[in-house]
């Protein structure tokens, strides 16, 4: 046996020694495949048959790209966290990232916001910025303020009946009482 795996010994109620469980540990390293680089960490996906519009120039793609390190885990958020707490990122947060000066980076904001690559949305009273999954996605299950806020747009990708699911979500989180 190799040290991928975790022996345990099986005993019954008198102590004797009935049989052994052999668990296999991940082994980030696949004959005839590879090594599974950072196969812990965070990462985005963008898709290769869904590009960013066509609208935006190479150097608007980068500023994108450069946004898009700054999602937050898994939520598809523009956010970093702050001691205990996750804030969102702000517009001169943005703005800073990258790296335009208030006249250069308006109609950059105002062409990622109309063409619909971020999203302002609502959270527990938070506004945050969010990536549309189309284009960058660090979630591995699409959650439902992500369908919500980005429902027109995915329309077309998503099929029939994963729609109907997350408008029946959408119902049940809709009739659940706001505490107030």
């Amino acid at each position: 046996m190799s040290n991928y795996f975790k022996k345990t010994d099986i005993i019954d109620g008198n102590g004797e020694l009935v049989g052994r469980k052999v668990t296999p540990f991940y082994n980030p390293f696949k004959d005839g495949r590879g090594y599974n680089f950072k196969y812990k960490s965070i990462n985005i996906k963008t898709y290769l048959d869904i590009p960013l519009p066509e609208c935006f120039n190479d150097s608007e793609v980068g500023k994108i790209y450069r946004l898009s390190r700054c999602i937050y885990s898994d939520s598809n958020l523009l956010a970093k966290r702050n001691h205990s707490e996750i804030s969102p990122y702000t517009k001169a947060d943005v703005q800073d990232i990258v790296g335009l000066y208030r006249t250069k980076f308006n109609p950059f904001w105002g062409k990622v916001i109309s063409n619909k690559v971020i999203k302002s949305i609502q959270i527990d009273r938070q506004h945050y910025f969010c990536f549309n999954p189309l284009y960058f996605n660090s979630t591995l299950y699409l959650p439902l303020y992500l369908y919500i806020a980005f429902q027109n747009e995915l329309r077309d990708h998503l099929p029939t009946w994963v729609i109907d699911k997350y408008l029946d979500m959408q119902g049940e989180f809709n009739q659940i009482p706001k505490a107030e």
